[in-house]
């Protein structure tokens, strides 16, 4: 049993899947329009990925050395590995919508 409250994981997956690839648009299209990107769209598509992917496992690579937060980290990485399949398929179709 996890001690995070149910509020905190849904605003972790709500910051990592919402606001995230939101803001990563807002990025890709900011820099492609002062000049600093290719005009290559697949570069800027893996780009706005990058925004929408789920958490790396160093994280919990890193709890586990330092003995801290592993059980939080697991209760994290499973509701966000979780939605990430329709995250990242959804965020994946609007991403090409835009580039296209």
């Amino acid at each position: 049993k996890s001690v995070l409250k149910r509020m905190v994981i849904v605003a972790i997956v709500f910051i990592r899947y919402v606001a995230m690839p939101v803001i990563g648009i807002a990025v890709v299209r900011a820099a492609h329009g002062v000049g600093f990107l290719p005009h290559d769209p697949l570069y800027r598509y893996v780009l706005m990925l990058q925004f929408a992917l789920p958490p790396a496992m160093n994280i919990g690579t890193m709890a586990q050395l330092f003995d801290v937060g592993q059980e939080e980290c697991s209760v994290i990485f499973l509701w966000t590995y979780l939605v990430a399949a329709v995250a990242l398929t959804t965020w994946s179709t609007v991403f090409m919508s835009i580039l296209s």
